[in-house]
C-alpha cells in the first residue's frame, strides 16, 4: 500500500490574510508618523504667533525691542541692550532672558539657561536676528527676525504658506535657500 505524502503550507487564503494584516499595520505606522509630523509643524507654527506676540507686547510694555532695551540693567539686574531697535550680536541671547524676566515666555530667567534661546521639535533653535531685506517698498530695510534653524525645505515651505506667500526670498517669511533644499533656516520678519 502507498502511503500518500500530504506537503504542508499555506493556503491562497492564508497568505492573503497575512498580507491585509502586514498591510494594515503599514498604514497604521505610516499614518501615526503623519500625525506627529503634522503635531511638530503644528506646535512650530503656534511657537512662532507665541514669540512674536511675545516681542511686541515686551516693545509696547517697555518701548523698546527685547534684548536691545537699554534699561534692562536697572529692570531686572541683566546686560543692556544697545537701543538701536535692532537685535544684535549678544542681545539675541538677553532677548530671551528679558522675555522671561517680563514674563511673556515660560522659564526661570534667574537659571543658568535663562538666555538659552528654546528649541524647535525639529531639534534646532529659535533665534533672533536682523538683516536688511528687499521688498519693504523701495530698496532695503533692515528689520528683526525670529529665526528656526535647521529645518526641512517642506517644513519651511509649509510654514511660509501658512504665514506668507510660499515664496522663499519674498514676503515676511523667508528661506535661506529654496525650499528643496534638505535643510533652512527661516527668517519669520517681525
Amino acid at each position: 500500500m502507498k502511503k500518500e505524502i500530504r506537503q504542508k503550507g499555506f493556503t491562497l487564503v492564508e497568505l492573503a490574510i497575512v498580507m491585509v494584516i502586514i498591510g494594515l499595520l503599514i498604514g497604521a505606522v505610516l499614518k501615526g508618523q503623519a500625525m506627529i509630523d503634522d503635531a511638530k509643524q503644528k506646535r512650530m507654527f503656534n511657537d512662532l504667533q507665541g514669540i512674536s506676540a511675545a516681542y511686541f507686547t515686551y516693545f509696547d510694555r517697555y518701548g523698546a525691542v527685547p534684548g536691545d532695551d537699554p534699561n534692562t540693567n536697572a529692570r531686572w539686574g541683566i546686560a543692556d541692550g544697545t537701543g538701536t531697535g535692532f537685535i544684535a550680536g549678544a542681545e539675541a541671547t538677553i532677548a530671551w532672558q528679558g522675555l522671561r524676566y517680563a514674563g511673556l515666555l515660560s522659564g526661570d530667567p534667574a537659571s543658568a539657561g535663562a538666555a538659552a534661546p528654546p528649541r524647535h521639535p525639529y531639534g534646532g533653535q529659535y533665534g533672533f536676528g536682523n538683516a536688511a531685506f528687499a521688498g519693504f517698498g523701495t530698496g532695503t530695510v533692515t528689520r528683526n527676525f525670529i529665526v528656526v534653524n535647521a529645518i526641512s525645505g517642506s517644513v519651511a515651505e509649509a510654514a511660509d504658506r501658512k504665514f506668507d506667500d510660499g515664496i522663499f526670498d519674498t514676503g515676511t517669511v523667508r528661506g535661506s535657500a529654496a525650499y528643496t533644499t534638505a535643510s533652512v533656516d527661516l527668517q519669520y520678519i517681525l
